[in-house]
């Protein structure tokens, strides 16, 4: 006759739940979710910000082919700092004050060189002693069915245009035109929905590619700037100048030193 496993006793159970988690193999508890969970980016920050840990889809996103090109690394290596400041100043705020963050919506980096909204959350990660050390995130896109379309499914027409659009000429027009909707209506929504205006989203897709470019290639201004869809290289330099504070020149040299 089979044995039958026995409970454990109330007043051992934490004895024995810190006996089996001492015997694990550090990280594999954290490893295993965040492949589990392959619809879902998984990452996991020291206290500095940099990469420790995460699943393959966060790594793809990133345009990398795994985790372990990641690790050690910020978000700095990977998004333009009009989001990585973003990005940090939550992390920060999550490991100063222990408190998580919960279903933030911001901009992230898509691997094709656009951007996705998501929903992301932070949890604050602690040592043995109680000291926030880290933190676990988790992220997923936006969908049809999340609030923010599901009410708003104009938002969806006029963002799926963006990113398949924004290395061509187009203008807030074109966006308003595509859902149905005004160009004051469109502005009103963008607003409540992401609290930036359409036209701000559209330099930020195009800077995003604009800096994807720069980090990773070696081709000129002018061609970059064309195939992001500014008009010319003096355009995109002033956007950078206004959203990132630098010239693309400089950025490009950043990474290459």
């Amino acid at each position: 006759m089979q044995m039958k496993p026995t409970p454990i006793a109330n007043e051992a159970i934490e004895e024995a739940r810190s006996a089996f988690l001492a015997e694990l193999l550090p990280g594999q508890i954290v490893d295993v979710v965040s492949e589990a969970l392959s619809d879902i980016l998984c990452f996991v920050k020291d206290r500095e910000s940099r990469f420790m840990g995460g699943n393959l889809a966060f790594a793809q996103t990133l345009g990398e082919t795994s985790i372990a090109s990641v690790l050690g690394k910020t978000d700095y290596e990977f998004s333009p700092d009009f989001l990585a400041d973003a990005f940090y100043t939550d992390d920060q705020k999550v490991m100063s004050t222990g408190e998580v963050i919960r279903n933030r919506i911001e901009l992230v980096p898509a691997s094709d060189g656009s951007l996705d909204w998501f929903c992301t959350t932070k949890i604050p990660l602690r040592s043995a002693e109680g000291e926030v050390i880290g933190l676990f995130g988790y992220a997923r896109i936006i969908r049809d069915t999340d609030t923010v379309y599901a009410n708003y499914p104009e938002m969806h027409k006029i963002v799926d245009f963006v990113r398949a659009n924004y290395r061509k000429k187009i203008s807030v027009s074109d966006m308003a035109s595509v859902s149905g909707i005004s160009v004051s209506s469109q502005e009103r929504l963008f607003r409540k929905t992401f609290g930036l205006t359409p036209l701000m989203y559209l330099r930020k897709t195009r800077l995003n590619a604009a800096c994807k470019l720069l980090r990773d290639t070696n081709r000129s201004l002018a061609a970059i700037a064309v195939d992001c869809g500014f008009n010319d290289q003096t355009n995109m330099t002033r956007a950078f100048r206004l959203e990132l504070k630098i010239t693309p020149m400089r950025y490009r040299r950043r990474f290459s030193e």
